[in-house]
């Protein structure tokens, strides 16, 4: 009864709002203008046709009919009676209630039209909102979790059910009302050639694309049409089959960035073996061959091979680095350790690389320990100031040092030499990526990586600036609390 009383007022109101205005019109014309009946006709048709326009059939019907009265009873003579003496007259009475119920009908059509229309394109921008939002999920199992609620929010319904046949498993955009149980839907989905049903007030679709079913969709029933229903499934059932698509390219792309990486890895480790041992091999040769080898050329021979044979250590110990850290083997094991000390290891490991290259180590005496894995620190300073050492001008300084913040230590390595050129710097760390310098300078690529790696799985992390004006600095980080983890690529 209370549901019901406004929707009586309402219409109450309205008949007794229309009915005023007609009764105004005629005391308008009657007291204040005075104009001939074709005037007043065209105004009561032209009132009749509003009221068509906004409200229901039935006001429209009913003004005709009350306009028709007015007009014979004030208008049309004998005037202040109902009956009509001249013929004529009564053609114009019949004129005038036929166009006004006339009027009525096409009025109330295009109204009926107007609001088809403004839900067809409500429903429209549904949709396409909801196409675009389903792009925005690359991830399947991301989407099958998120749509249902999306599909409820946009269409404002009750309860949403999605079941995804690839994982047997069923969605729910309310986990307290599963709108269905798994098996019905797996029903569902298994009959690709089903057309949608209903039982319940719960409208079931399969998502189906062709004769290939992805699973099956469930939503309560709302005042939508049959296509609309439709409309939804088919564009979760595309985007589901997008998501699939973009999952199984993924993995064909990581298998082909494997093998890939793996080839490169060959090939870079390959030619970078080949190097030193070519060295070696020419050096013990010579000493082979010539025993009678002045001293001098015996002991540049004998360093030759002893600093192609240190060299060639490296490069293998590079690439175990990086079969480890691919497998993700290595363990990070900090300790308070003094950066200064972790430092001169690094400096004495490359001690005859560096010769007499000048190294300025800007590190407070003051500065607390701090904790770190001490091997794999010492590893990421080696590389960095070995590639300071290589890229830049042996008569300039190489620059170490260091900042302490309050939730991290900064080290930056600095050398004076041409810079890294800008397109290249994105990809510094990347494995085995080598830059326009490559020719000029000999190494794997696999460095930085390693470093960058190695900083990652402390909880920091490395960047680089570089300019032809400044040289180039590299700038790592760790954090002064470090948890025990496993290396992470």
């Amino acid at each position: 009864m209370t549901s019901e009383s406004p929707s009586w007022r309402l219409t109450a109101a309205r008949y007794t709002l229309i009915t005023l205005v007609a009764l105004l019109l005629v005391a308008v014309y009657r007291r204040v203008l005075h104009v001939n009946q074709t005037t007043v006709a065209l105004t009561f048709l032209v009132l009749i046709m509003l009221v068509a326009t906004r409200w229901r059939l039935a006001y429209s019907v009913y003004l005709s009919a009350l306009c028709t009265v007015l007009y014979n009873f004030f208008f049309l003579p004998p005037i202040g009676t109902l009956t009509i003496a001249d013929p004529q007259n009564w053609v114009t009475l019949v004129a005038f209630l036929m166009a006004s119920v006339l009027v009525s009908h096409l009025a109330d059509g295009e109204r009926k039209a107007a609001a088809q229309s403004e839900r067809r394109r409500g429903e429209v921008e549904r949709l396409f909102e909801f196409s675009e939002q389903l792009l925005l999920y690359d991830d399947l199992r991301a989407l099958a979790r998120t749509a249902p609620s999306l599909i409820a929010t946009i269409f404002k319904l009750r309860a949403v059910a999605l079941y995804i046949r690839e994982q047997d498993r069923a969605y729910y955009s309310d986990p307290e009302n599963e709108l269905l149980p798994a098996e019905r839907l797996r029903a569902v989905a298994e009959e690709t050639d089903a057309a949608a049903l209903s039982s319940n007030h719960v409208r079931l679709l399969p998502l189906a694309l062709g004769m290939q079913s992805s699973g099956a969709l469930a939503m309560t029933e709302s005042s939508y049409p049959e296509g609309m229903y439709a409309a939804i499934a088919g564009l979760m059932a595309i985007a589901l089959e997008r998501a699939s698509a973009l999952e199984r390219f993924s993995h064909i792309e990581a298998s082909r960035e494997g093998e890939r990486l793996r080839g490169a890895l060959l090939d870079s480790v390959t030619h970078e073996l080949r190097t030193p041992l070519t060295a070696i091999r020419a050096a013990a040769t010579m000493l082979l061959s010539q025993p009678s080898l002045a001293d001098a050329d015996r002991q540049e021979m004998y360093a030759i091979v002893d600093e192609e044979s240190s060299r060639l250590d490296r490069l293998i110990g590079q690439a175990v680095e990086m079969a480890q850290l691919d497998s993700e083997s290595l363990q990070v094991r900090p300790q308070p350790q003094q950066l200064r000390e972790v430092i001169d290891l690094a400096l004495e490991d490359i001690r005859q690389l560096l010769k007499n290259r000048s190294v300025e180590v800007l590190v407070p005496d003051d500065q607390p320990a701090v904790s770190m894995d001490r091997e794999l620190v010492r590893r990421v300073l080696r590389q960095l100031i070995e590639n300071a050492a290589k890229y830049s001008p042996r008569d300039l300084p190489i620059t170490l040092s260091s900042k302490l913040t309050e939730d991290r230590l900064l080290v930056t390595v600095s050398d004076r030499g041409p810079g890294i050129d800008e397109s290249d710097q994105p990809f510094v760390f990347d494995k085995f990526f080598r830059g326009k310098q490559r020719e000029r300078v000999q190494g794997s690529g696999m460095g930085l990586a390693i470093a960058r790696a190695i900083l990652r799985a402390h909880g920091g992390g490395i960047d680089v600036k570089s300019s032809p004006q400044s040289g180039t600095s590299f700038t790592f980080w760790l954090p002064l609390t470090i948890q025990p983890a496993s290396m992470e690529t």
